[in-house]
């Protein structure tokens, strides 16, 4: 099978839809790894009868069983898994710094924004590594970058500083066995349920970096941190 398989997790909103549809429109065969799989088989719906390969299915990435279960299915359905968009996430906090958030703020936090993307990843890497080929984005944060750290939304931020880290172990590992990219994407201050309605770009604008993020060629950097397609500090 000629066509490629892409796996969006957080797909049913925002940011994530838009790239399901973006990487759909590229030919695509993309499924929504979704916690309410009743929405997220509405927006499929929706794609599927503008004449595009989607599918929904049930993922909560902060639940290892959960994460089983769907790449188990997916693998097993499809054969294989070529690019994998970690588009989930939370922010619960809003600007309390760090004497403000509690523990279980904090472990939820890290638990949904980096375990989360930790785990997945795992969940594809011996398909990659079998085939020498596969494409990883980490949809980060600029206020995950411990060059440019502040005190607000603290445990966020933690939780984005660790995605980072992860990001950077993965591509390191996985690099050693063919042409896999592991990359993080600061998509930008996004209009979205997390954004709010005053952000500067609209779901559809920021999701084309993710996406091209997630169609890196061979020559491509592998283990970077990008912001509009350019190199950020970590």
């Amino acid at each position: 099978m000629d066509t490629k398989i892409a796996i969006v997790t957080g797909a049913n909103r925002g940011l994530g839809l838009a790239a399901t549809k973006q990487l759909a429109e590229l030919g695509y065969l993309t499924i929504m790894g979704v916690r309410d799989v009743e929405a997220g088989e509405i927006e499929a719906s929706k794609l599927r009868s503008e004449r595009l390969a989607v599918h929904a299915a049930e993922l909560d990435i902060a639940n290892s069983k959960s994460v089983d279960v769907f790449f188990n299915r997916i693998i097993g359905n499809f054969g294989r898994v070529d690019v994998l968009l970690n588009g989930a996430g939370i922010y619960l906090e809003g600007n309390a710094g760090f004497t403000e958030i509690d523990e279980a703020t904090l472990l939820n936090s890290i638990n949904v924004n980096a375990v989360g993307a930790w785990r997945t990843s795992k969940a594809v890497a011996a398909q990659m590594m079998q085939q020498a080929y596969g494409r990883i984005v980490n949809v980060s944060s600029g206020w995950g970058s411990l060059a440019d750290m502040d005190a607000n939304a603290a445990a966020y931020r933690i939780s984005k500083a660790a995605l980072n880290a992860v990001t950077r172990i993965i591509a390191a590992d996985l690099a050693k066995y063919g042409d896999i990219k592991v990359n993080a994407v600061c998509p930008g201050w996004v209009r979205t349920r997390m954004g709010g309605p005053d952000a500067e770009l609209t779901a559809e604008e920021a999701a084309t970096d993710v996406v091209w993020a997630a169609r890196f060629g061979e020559n491509a950097p592998t283990g970077g941190f990008f912001k509009s397609r350019a190199p950020i500090a970590w």
